[in-house]
């Protein structure tokens, strides 16, 4: 069945940092590349708990960067939140998965749906990991592979719009 837009969404642990850094970049680099009306952007944490706020670290961040930070609050991975995605990019292969031996993902993909489950290695060759505790620089490299994987993202997703996969 194919649907108005492609939805993308970003997998970390928490949800407090590095997937909604990728949610917020991604965002503003599909507004940038005149793609809004065709992709939407969400995060969510396998582990996460409701209603956190985004890290200031990340926060700060995204603003050095030169974006407007939307304020967030983090959300526990959902069959919802997955039966409406198209394309997630999980931020490790360890959130992979964690994410595909979860009943969470198991009664979401019951619905016959096909989905692209990937990761940011894919997109850039290199993991994104934790910055937590970390201090702002881990935050900065953060935001580097994000950076990174704005493009092929997209590109993907060009593809994927060229075989109406969706």
């Amino acid at each position: 069945m194919k649907k108005d837009k492609i939805n993308v969404l970003f997998i970390c642990t928490g949800n407090t940092c590095r997937s909604p850094m990728a949610e917020q970049m991604f965002a503003d680099y599909i507004k940038k590349n005149k793609m809004s009306a065709v992709v939407s952007v969400s995060s969510a944490g396998i582990y996460a708990d409701n209603g956190r706020p985004m890290t200031p670290e990340s926060a700060g961040v995204l603003a050095e960067l030169g974006l407007t930070v939307y304020p967030h609050k983090s959300r526990l991975l959902t069959v919802d939140l997955i039966q409406n995605a198209n394309v997630i990019v999980c931020m490790t292969e360890g959130h992979r998965n964690a994410l595909v031996h979860t009943f969470t993902y198991e009664a979401a993909m019951s619905d016959g749906e096909q989905r692209i489950t990937g990761t940011v290695k894919e997109l850039v060759g290199e993991e994104v990991n934790d910055p937590y505790g970390q201090g702002v620089d881990a935050y900065r490299k953060t935001a580097g592979l994000l950076t990174k994987m704005l493009e092929p993202l997209r590109q993907y997703i060009l593809k994927m719009m060229d075989k109406e996969t969706v």
